[in-house]
Formats: structure tokens, C-alpha cells, sequence
């Protein structure tokens, strides 16, 4: 299920962009070197390099943070290591974090990465979860091309294919944000358009609707 879920991502991809375009959303490739850096980071040695991240991303996934502040606590180390490199090179756009990723090597990236995902999920919060997200999430929109949230990011929200990120628990407002990012093409480090394809099919209530539902599915 998951390969045929690719190759539709891939497929829509070329048809929204109406060709291959020069310029990659990412040039993170997950090779055997890339995945062995990021599986034998040291996360010990990644508390000390992200001290200055725990203002704005907080550490015990309690902290109450500005709308377009994620939070990190439990994400998973190959999603984060994937966007702190996007940002280093560009591919993803932010002022203060292309100034912080620009100063790290990769190892620091990947210490950094494996210490957030070290830490437990954010924990769940009280919103009302609708009978449409559920279904989003478990089952998608078959004629809208919309596959389950749940197949790509876990079903529990956890994350579950390599550079996918937990979703559990995370700041809605955030969520929101990303997917309206995403529907404007005003964020585009998504490999295969996947993520632009999908918020651009949603309306503004679905995203707020999922983006509720995330953040109840938190660790409880």
C-alpha cells in the first residue's frame, strides 16, 4: 500500500508541476552513510548543542509557544535532520534557522536530532475531535486522491516512514500554519510535492479539523 502511495505522490508531483524541475525540494538523500549518521548520533552530545533551541521549541512538550513554533519533544531524528539540513542549504526558508543550521555541521544536525527524538511526545490536549478528521486520518478521500494521514505519519500519530514527522500532541496552531504554508506553495521542501498536493485538496475547516485531532492523539 505504502509503494503505491509513493508512486501516486510521484505521479500527481509531475502532473502539478508539468515537468521535472531543475532545482530538487531537498538534495537529502537517505543512503547508507546519511541513515548511519543519523542512527549513531549521540544524543547526549546533542542536549548541549540544542541548549539555545529549548527557548523557542521548548523540552518537555508542555510549553506554550508562539503559532509558528513546532513542538520537538519525540519528533522523530530523520524528520529533523532532514529540515535542519533543508534549511542549511535553503531548500526550506527561515530567517533564524537558516542562521542556526548554517553554523551546525551535520553530526551537530544529527546529535541535536537523535536528543529530540530521545524525549517523550508532547502530551495530548483537550480538543474536540471530529467524525470527518478520524476519517481523513484512517481511511482518506479515495476520489479527492487523499491517502489516509495515518499511513504515512503512523496511527497514533507517531511517525512512520523515514523523514515523515510525529504529528501527536503537536502546537495546532503550528499545524495550521504548515499546512496553509503548504496549500499556498509558500513552503516547498516536500519530496514529490507530496504535502503541497495534499493541504492544496483540503479546505481551510479540514485543516482545522486535523490539526485538533493531532493535538488531542498527544502521549497521554
Amino acid at each position: 500500500m505504502i509503494g503505491n502511495m509513493r508512486t501516486i505522490f510521484v505521479v500527481l508531483g509531475l502532473v502539478l508541476a508539468g515537468s521535472v524541475v531543475a532545482e530538487p525540494s531537498s538534495t537529502v538523500v537517505w543512503d547508507s552513510a546519511t541513515r548511519h549518521l543519523v542512527d549513531s548520533a549521540d544524543p547526549g552530545r546533542g542536549a548541549e548543542v540544542a541548549e539555545p533551541c529549548v527557548a523557542c521549541h521548548g523540552k518537555t512538550g508542555t510549553e506554550k509557544l508562539r503559532p509558528n513554533f513546532p513542538l520537538l519533544s519525540g519528533q522523530t531524528a530523520t524528520y529533523i535532520y532532514k529540515q535542519m539540513m533543508d534549511y542549511k542549504e535553503s531548500r526550506r526558508g527561515h530567517g533564524i534557522m537558516q542562521n542556526f543550521a548554517s553554523s551546525m555541521t551535520p553530526q551537530e544536525i544529527a546529535d541535536v536530532a537523535a536528543w529530540f527524538q530521545s524525549l517523550s511526545l508532547p502530551p495530548a490536549k483537550q480538543e474536540t475531535v471530529t467524525e470527518h478528521a478520524v476519517k481523513l486520518v484512517g481511511k482518506g478521500d479515495g476520489p479527492r486522491l487523499l491517502p489516509p494521514c495515518a499511513a504515512c505519519h503512523g496511527r497514533k500519530g507517531e511517525g512512520a516512514i523515514v523523514d515523515v514527522p510525529a504529528l501527536a500532541g503537536q502546537n495546532k496552531d503550528y499545524f495550521v500554519v504548515t499546512m496553509q504554508a503548504y496549500k499556498s506553495g509558500e513552503r516547498g521542501n516536500d519530496i514529490y510535492n507530496r504535502m503541497r498536493l495534499i493541504a492544496a485538496s483540503l479546505s481551510d475547516e479540514e485543516i482545522n479539523e486535523l490539526a485538533a485531532y493531532y493535538a488531542a492523539l498527544g502521549n497521554d
